[in-house]
């Protein structure tokens, strides 16, 4: 019996530091991931948001995203100011970007665990946002899919396709403005429910 419970105790020991070097492995192989993505100079891609709504999301580093939606509706940050714009209630909210790190390293840092599968990484945490990050990569470690999940159980999954990479992308596109008929919210992302 006592000869069990030491052979049960090394199993034991043993599956918790080889869990803890999965762990570890995952986040050296996400930190390369979000490495690739900040080496990019500009980006291009299709996404789908839901498996409905389509778009364009365009990068330009640093920190300069402009997405067009099929129903009109525009993201835009010059990387000081971030836009949302909706065409059909003409209103857009304007958020002051400052003191906030942005991309994909910004949304996938300080989670708690992290476990990787092929090119497959699930990010978990208690205290995030989102509970729970599914991040599916291509072969040369660009984004295929993001699934973002909340503890209220609402998911939002991201496709891209078609990526282009360091292509190049004028400031213009990213220096939003709203029309001048538009309402403007100041600061929406500030405001409590």
């Amino acid at each position: 019996m006592r000869n069990f419970l030491l052979k049960f105790q090394i199993v034991l020991l043993f599956s918790v530091q080889l869990s803890s070097l999965w762990a570890e492995d995952g986040r050296d192989r996400l930190n390369a991931v979000i490495g690739k993505m900040n080496s990019l100079e500009s980006f291009r891609a299709s996404v789908t948001l839901n498996g409905g709504l389509s778009g364009v999301v365009s990068y330009k580093s640093p920190n300069q995203l402009h997405v067009r939606f099929s129903d009109g509706r525009i993201i835009s940050s010059n990387g000081r100011i971030l836009w949302f714009y909706n065409p059909d209630s003409s209103i857009a909210g304007k958020q002051d970007l400052k003191g906030v790190s942005g991309g994909l390293g910004g949304l996938l840092s300080g989670y708690e665990t992290v476990t990787v599968s092929g090119r497959t990484f699930r990010l978990t945490s208690n205290t995030k946002r989102y509970n729970e990050i599914i991040l599916v990569v291509s072969e040369n470690d660009l984004p295929r899919v993001l699934k973002m999940k909340r503890s209220d159980e609402e998911i939002t999954e991201i496709a891209f396709s078609g990526i282009a990479t360091n292509i190049g992308l004028g400031t213009a596109l990213f220096n939003f403005q709203p029309p001048t008929s538009s309402q403007i919210v100041e600061n929406p992302l500030n405001q409590k429910e």
